[in-house]
């Protein structure tokens, strides 16, 4: 066994730095005090985040941007937490790690906001120039902003906002005019006429992640918004049979089609069949009339995406309104070219109605519906419903409108051949994923081939730099207005649509890289990309396509790592209508229960939702969320396993966990301070106490086991480990064993204590850092008399430790606890109090470590369960074996042999007897229901059922009996041996 002369050596690897200047003077108090924690918060995190490393690798990530929507929840928490534990860690290692802080200008979000705190003072977008409604936007955006930074910085992210950068911010104009016109001069943007996710509400397009798909019963009904901001109850989930008569033929031939949609019958342009459905053969090229349009044919054509099972097996063709129709329609016009049919629009941009009848003209679609209904039941036309099962109805996220499938001309992208070799990066190990599993959802979305659909109807974002003439369709795309001049004339406007905000937020690497000032791209910018999977398709596929298209196929980053989605305890999406969105700072800082209530009734949800909301608040925070720290909320986020799909979180109970295991850190500063008053100020003491030795090796290993689970992003399993490493080695059984000497005075021991536990906490607290920052670094400073910030400068990795392993002297204390952890369940067992000590013989198979240093060890720290260990050996004598109660020791080739001191025997036989009691009276009474149950059974009126039930229970009465009967024995046995 190896001694711990290492003092000198451990201290030179460390690279331990001493400071002039002691901050933390005075003595805290008992309990954990957040105020005194968490003082001068900003100007700690801000520190942190300095670029104070002269040296080593640089490594630099990007937070994804927030919304300036409005203040950030606890899924926005958990990326905080995630990141900044990485880039702490990083620190720790010795590295330079640069975490770049964003926000996104978030088009539609923001502007869907602003528009409704404008409604509230009355006024409408509609009703503004478009300079006034911007200007609102940005001082929203601004307030937005300034608070979620506030957030930031109260949760101890170490952002460096020397690189801060906002999407809408003049340098992000540039690059997003410069990678449009690059992109569409290359001919991969163009514009065109295609089907789109329409929101009548916001009369613009949609991206996919803006359009929530909903499972609608039968005979449901959904909340839509109407132009005078409130909401209409609109049934769905209905089917209605519609007849259309066929042309030149008797009143009896018709063809019944089935439609959730009767308001778009206007647009209809024909019907198709399957070509190989027998009902309909006979029909195939002929017409019917139209049930709401005079005087309209439509013709029947076939096509064999129609499904024969479904419905009545034909469908009307309305290719504005449906992507199916639309894509069936083209198919039937590429075979019938010479064909003069065109399709046309029966509901506007506003969800009106348009190209119908006079009486129709200027409706809401939704009205419409209803008044189709009934014009085709006068007109008998209209034959009911049918059975329909499965619906689901696209919602637009952000306004709960429905939305309307649009045939429309936007500006698109086509990503083929960029999404062709970025999934090759992926399957090639460029770019890795975590979990690896994860990456499928990235592959998936790299096999989508449709054109990404960059333009939306909005007045806030990157207007797109493209001009024509006003009823012209030549378009002039570039980043100089004067060329459009020259090239269109006086008469040129710039188009009014703006960009998806997803194509500005998909620049990020590349505006962070120089690439705008033309300097040469770094392979890759980011280290690593963290996000949530949610947004992996929508975000880190569309960064890595457009940096490999404009970068010269360089990669963005070299890793990505996607958390799972925090969900309530109940595993519930967050919503803002279930009452269960936290912010951050309620957990910080506490919350009543009444101001809960008030904040939900105060907001913007209809009153229905607003009951609901208060009634699962009422069931999950009764007496609100008590106040828990920075340090508490970060422990709650990154005790689960990020890496899942999803992370179930019940915020109050775990963030009290960590307020806990805070406090336990806090009780350990005190301890170390009592060590400190004892004896001089030290710098290394020498110790032959293998105690000490084994702490230490400890910690070597708890260095390296920590750094394996970062590399692989397994924060849960780091963060467990230094819990365990703190909780269970330091506190339960190191520091244990130092308090016989601090109570008894042993100075030379308490040094011995100090210094080891000096040389140990010192990195422990470094790591931990990663983790809860506030409270390391807050007892760092006191504990050790350092300056602000010292935590910071100190490096921490297995490399500096290694000297210090001995998984020998490891497996030995692993022995010794586990024989305490024996003494404690049989004290326990037999319901003894902890006044009894015990002696004993242990009894183990060859390990490597020799008997004597099992019992060199066990001297230092057995005391603390009550025994004293009077030999350790290979195997017993016959007189032990008489004498003593063997033990089994869990988890080891081992047992104990157990004998009470003399002076506590008495006292030892009173419990025994009383246990003996005990177990006498538990026979007694199941012997009894044996014969009860017996008695029942021969019972000739006994139902047979009866008779089973009650077999079982005397079978089971039986083996508590046996149970009992040889407990009581070995009682009696232990007894006889101490008389």
């Amino acid at each position: 066994m190896r001694n711990l002369n290492k003092a000198a050596l451990f201290h030179r690897f460390s690279r331990h730095r001493t400071f002039s200047s002691a901050v933390f003077t005075r003595q805290s108090s008992s309990s954990f005090n957040i105020d005194e924690v968490t003082q001068n918060y900003k100007q700690r995190t801000e520190f942190a985040a300095a670029n104070y490393r002269k040296n080593g690798s640089l490594f630099r990530m990007v937070l994804p941007p927030p919304n300036v929507t409005g203040k950030l929840h606890l899924g926005h928490a958990l990326t905080v937490a995630v990141e900044d534990a990485i880039c702490r860690h990083q620190r720790n290692q010795g590295n330079k790690a640069e975490w770049i802080p964003g926000f996104d200008h978030a088009g539609i979000a923001t502007q869907v906001v602003v528009e409704k705190m404008l409604a509230k003072r009355g006024r409408r977008r509609q009703d503004m120039s478009r300079k006034e409604f911007l200007d609102e936007c940005h001082k929203w955006s601004e307030k937005c902003s300034s608070e979620i930074r506030h957030q930031l910085t109260r949760m101890g992210a170490s952002l460096d906002w020397t690189q801060n950068y906002y999407t809408l911010d003049p340098k992000f104009s540039e690059a997003v005019t410069k990678a449009f016109c690059t992109l569409e001069k290359e001919g991969l943007i163009t514009r065109g006429k295609r089907m789109v996710h329409w929101c009548p509400t916001l009369s613009s397009t949609l991206s996919s992640q803006e359009v929530d798909r909903v499972d609608v019963p039968t005979n449901s009904y959904i909340n839509v918004p109407q132009a005078n901001g409130l909401k209409r109850k609109v049934k769905f989930g209905q089917m209605h049979l519609i007849r259309y008569q066929l042309v030149d033929s008797s009143d009896s031939e018709y063809i019944e089609v089935g439609t959730t949609r009767p308001e778009t019958l206007f647009a209809d342009v024909a019907i198709a069949v399957h070509p190989e459905d027998d009902r309909y053969t006979k029909l195939h090229g002929k017409q019917v009339w139209s049930p709401v349009m005079p005087g309209r044919k439509l013709l029947v054509i076939t096509d064999s995406a129609v499904s024969i099972e479904k419905g009545t097996g034909a469908v009307k063709i309305t290719p504005w309104h449906d992507p199916l129709d639309y894509e069936i329609w083209n198919r039937w016009k590429l075979q019938n070219p010479s064909s003069d049919i065109d399709e046309f629009s029966c509901i506007d941009e506003n969800g009106k109605m348009v190209n119908c009848t006079e009486d129709f003209a200027g409706l809401d679609r939704f009205d419409a519906r209803e008044k189709v209904i009934d014009k085709l039941t006068n007109s008998g036309n209209h034959k009911g419903l049918i059975k329909h099962d499965g619906a689901q109805v696209n919602i637009c996220s952000r306004t709960g409108d429905v939305i309307e499938p649009r045939l429309a001309e936007q500006w698109f992208l086509d990503c083929k051949e960029m999404f062709v070799r970025s999934a090759e990066q992926l399957r090639t190990g460029k770019i890795e994923v975590f979990p690896e599993y994860q990456s499928h959802r990235l592959i998936d979305w790299f096999e989508n081939q449709e054109p990404w659909c960059l333009s939306r109807q909005l007045w806030w974002g990157h207007r797109i730099p493209a001009y024509h003439v006003p009823g012209q369709n030549n378009w002039v795309v570039t980043a100089d207005e004067q060329e459009a001049r020259q090239k269109l004339g006086d008469q040129f406007q710039q188009d009014q649509d703006v960009l998806d905000t997803w194509f500005s937020s998909s620049l990020v690497p590349l505006v962070k890289n120089g690439w705008l000032e033309g300097e040469a791209v770094q392979n890759p910018y980011l280290n690593v990309m963290e996000t949530g999977w949610d947004i992996s398709g929508f975000w880190v596929a569309r960064m890595i396509a457009l940096n490999l298209k404009l970068a010269n196929g360089e990669s963005p980053f070299g890793k990505v790592v996607l958390h799972g989605l925090v969900r309530d305890n109940e595993g519930r999406k967050m919503s803002k209508s279930l009452g269960n969105v936290i912010d951050p700072l309620d957990v910080l800082d506490g919350i009543t229960f009444e101001k809960m209530v008030d904040r939900v009734k105060e907001s913007a949800l209809e009153p229905a939702e607003i009951e609901s909301a208060v009634k699962d608040l009422t069931k999950r925070f009764p007496k609100g969320i008590a106040r828990c720290g920075p340090d508490a909320l970060r422990f709650a986020l990154l005790k689960y396993d990020i890496l899942s799909t999803d992370i179930p979180l019940d915020v109050s109970n775990v963030a009290l966990d960590g307020l806990h295991f805070c406090n336990k850190l806090w009780n350990l500063a005190a301890y170390y301070d009592q060590l400190a008053e004892k004896c001089e100020v030290i710098k290394d003491v020498d110790s032959d106490r293998l105690i000490d030795e084994w702490i230490v090796a400890r910690l070597s290993s708890t260095v390296s086991t920590v750094d394996d689970h970062m590399k692989k992003f397994s924060l849960h399993l780091a963060l467990s480990t230094l819990q365990k490493f703190i909780t269970a080695d330091i506190c339960d059984v190191y520091l244990e064993s130092t308090k016989k000497a601090l109570w008894s005075n042993d100075i030379p021991r308490i040094r011995q204590a100090r210094s080891t536990l000096q040389r140990v906490l010192q990195p422990t607290l470094v790591q931990l850092n990663a983790f809860m920052p506030f409270v390391s670094e807050h007892i760092y400073e006191r504990i050790f008399s350092r300056e602000p910030g010292s935590i910071l400068f100190d490096v921490v990795k297995p490399s500096l430790f290694i000297f210090h392993r001995n998984e020998e002297l490891e497996d030995a204390m692993k022995l010794v606890t586990a024989v305490m952890a024996a003494v404690r369940s049989t004290r326990q067992k037999l319901e003894l109090s902890p006044k009894l000590i015990f002696s004993g013989v242990l009894e183990m198979q060859p390990i490597e470590t020799t008997p004597s240093e099992i019992r060199r060890l066990a001297d230092d720290v057995t005391q603390t369960c009550g025994l004293e260990l009077q030999n350790v050996c290979r195997e017993v004598d016959e007189d032990i074996k008489k004498n003593y109660m063997a033990t089994p020791v869990p988890g080891h080739d081992a047992k104990l042999w157990l004998r009470i001191d003399s002076e506590s025997k008495k006292a030892f036989i009173e419990c025994l007897k009383k246990q003996l009691e005990k177990t006498v009276s538990r026979q007694e009474q199941y012997e009894s229901k044996v014969v009860s149950y017996e008695a029942i059974c021969a019972n000739p009126n006994t139902k047979p059922l009866n008779v089973l039930k009650t077999k079982k229970k005397a079978e089971n009465a039986r083996k508590v009996v046996e149970n009992a009967k040889q407990e009581a024995t070995r009682i009696e046995q232990l007894i006889e041996n101490q008389c």
